[in-house]
């Protein structure tokens, strides 16, 4: 088999499957679908023993859009909606009769998450997984990314299902993609200011580079990215958000309405690991109904329980780290065509829902731990960002409370 240069973040060279010693199974209240060219695998095995189309444990996908979901496998409700190959170990029937070969391609690859940019392949992990998780949010010495090779050259087959050709801005402003990304991450990654910080200060990049792709002055760009950078690189204090305000009662309100239509979100969705967040927080909301008593109860939980988490090294870290990850994997700043600032409004919202969700916990515990950090992130990214709905519910909401500006976006987070 050949070997495929791959970009990948350092943590991935660790990380293996740990199967039936994992908390969690990703077999379990997802739809899990089936692509074409491994649903006619299974019509060829007219008399292996075990067959996986067998008792309509895999059905033809009748709302179907490409050859990936050609077919679903149906899900055993009488079992908590776990899939019908799982075994009493938790491990996979069809890998154990008929092998890897016979996983459809999303069994087979996740919770590996690939990108093609300009004909390069990139791979990394997303956080719904607890071992993906923990290698992502605990990397200790800022997540670094490298070329490997890798023995998947079998991966080179999903370029024509994950290629990111049409989905970045004009040619022009294209040419300028790794620039852009490097920064940002660069700016993620600046230990010398706050997260918060570090988010708005994005925002003041995307607001320059927007303003130089607008005018179509796009040899200015580098140069733009490169002064921006440096500026921060010596910034001994936050002078540049001197004119940006915050606004403690709105983001406390903001706060309410966004937890309680995240319920209605959750509840669509059949996994329910983020429902114990939301109504643990919606509870938060409903013994403070008296407008200052919540501005007040608000202020002193965030003050004294949360923040202290985030400022601390390992919350910092922690934080520090989903972002990266989440702008490598999600091929920001271009995730949306010709709308650099919908990369930033994402970013912020995750980091806006996470703090929210900590409301709920904050309420009956003296402090944060690492480890209800790390529960939210996986409740977050299991329940909410693989809902396709989330984000674009989220970037309409956050627009239609016109809080899409930097100073928008700046009372959202700061806390």
């Amino acid at each position: 088999m050949g070997k495929v240069k791959v970009l990948v973040p350092e943590y991935l060279k660790d990380f293996t499957c740990i199967g039936s010693n994992c908390e969690e199974t990703c077999c379990k209240n997802w739809n899990i679908t089936v692509d074409k060219e491994t649903y006619k695998k299974y019509k060829k095995l007219k008399d292996n023993i075990f067959h996986p189309l067998k008792d309509n444990k895999v059905i033809k996908n009748k709302k179907s859009i490409s050859d990936e979901d050609y077919a679903i496998i149906n899900l055993d409700n009488k079992n908590g909606n776990s899939c019908p190959f799982l075994n009493e170990n938790l491990l996979c029937n069809i890998y154990i009769n008929l092998g890897e070969d016979y996983m459809c391609d999303i069994c087979k690859t996740y919770p590996r998450n690939f990108n093609f940019v300009d004909d390069e392949l990139e791979m990394s992990l997303t956080p719904s997984c607890p071992e993906a998780a923990r290698k992502i949010l605990y990397s200790p010495n800022r997540i670094c990314f490298e070329h490997i090779e890798l023995d998947y050259q079998k991966y080179m087959d999903y370029k024509k299902r994950i290629y990111t050709k049409g989905r970045f801005v004009s040619k022009n402003a294209h040419k300028y993609f790794w620039n852009i990304r490097i920064a940002s991450i660069t700016i993620l990654q600046n230990r010398n200011i706050d997260i918060v910080s570090r988010l708005t200060f994005l925002g003041i990049l995307y607001k320059k580079v927007n303003a130089l792709i607008k005018q179509k002055n796009y040899q200015l760009i580098d140069d733009e990215i490169i002064k921006f950078v440096n500026t921060l690189e010596n910034l001994n204090d936050n002078s540049l958000l001197d004119n940006l305000s915050e606004n403690k009662f709105q983001q406390a309100l903001l706060c309410k309405e966004i937890i309680l239509s995240l319920e209605n979100i959750s509840l669509k969705n059949k996994d329910s690991s983020i429902s114990i967040f939301i109504n643990s927080t919606i509870e938060f909301f409903k013994k403070r109904e008296d407008a200052d008593k919540l501005l007040n109860e608000y202020n002193f939980v965030i003050k004294n329980k949360i923040r202290p988490f985030f400022d601390s090294d390992t919350g910092s870290m922690m934080i520090e780290n989903y972002l990266v990850n989440k702008y490598f994997a999600d091929l920001m700043p271009f995730k949306y065509p010709d709308d650099m600032w919908k990369s930033l409004i994402i970013l912020c919202g995750d980091y806006f829902i996470i703090k929210s969700l900590m409301l709920g916990i904050a309420k009956d515990n003296d402090i944060i731990k690492e480890a209800d950090f790390f529960n939210i992130v996986r409740a977050v990214s299991r329940s909410l960002t693989h809902n396709i709905n989330y984000y674009h519910y989220l970037i309409q909401n956050i627009e239609n409370w016109e809080l899409d500006t930097l100073g928008g976006l700046y009372t959202l987070i700061n806390n």
